[in-house]
């Protein structure tokens, strides 16, 4: 939305690191499969996907099930620090040869502030050439909130709004 195209940004660093972030249920584990698979087959990447969310029941289960379906490899390491998982990942990926690394973190709510001192010590680990955040386009005016909340914390560098054939307002679109 805008004047102009803005570009994933893949940094020098080998292997450029995508950090996904956002609330509860926006959908970050399936974006990431997303992104992952169109990165590969648009831009020629060797992603790998990376299971952060070691909170919500099932959510490494479900990100390796999305990694199954795009053929993409999931680095895990269960319900182990999600920091020291995020870390252990990029050098997975030098060893194997990735050049893109996509972390797929636990949703969090912007005023949870633990979380959000989480989240702010995975990014300052793995160094991101993109810090998305992910809404909901059902959010709605909350949005709002919720972007300059994370962007205040952690400058984020762009934004996938998810779920958009489920609401024809496209609230969260404008207030983001």
């Amino acid at each position: 939305m805008g004047s102009s195209n803005a570009k994933l940004e893949f940094g020098t660093r080998t292997p450029s690191v995508v950090l996904l972030l956002g609330l509860q249920g926006a959908g970050k584990t399936t974006m990431a499969g997303k992104l992952a698979s169109y990165l590969e087959k648009h831009f020629g990447k060797s992603p790998l996907l990376v299971a952060c969310d070691v909170y919500r029941p099932a959510a490494v289960e479900q990100l390796k099930i999305v990694g199954e379906k795009v053929k993409i490899p999931v680095f895990e390491r269960g319900t182990q620090n999600p920091i020291d998982t995020a870390k252990l990942a990029i050098e997975e990926a030098k060893r194997l040869f990735k050049d893109l690394v996509i972390i797929d973190t636990a949703g969090r709510l912007h005023i949870d502030d633990a979380m959000m001192d989480e989240i702010e010590a995975i990014k300052e680990a793995t160094s991101p050439a993109e810090t998305l955040l992910v809404v909901d386009a059902m959010t709605g005016q909350d949005a709002i909130n919720v972007a300059k909340t994370f962007n205040e914390r952690l400058d984020i560098t762009g934004v996938i709004l998810t779920k958009l054939d489920g609401d024809a307002r496209g609230g969260a679109a404008l207030s983001v």
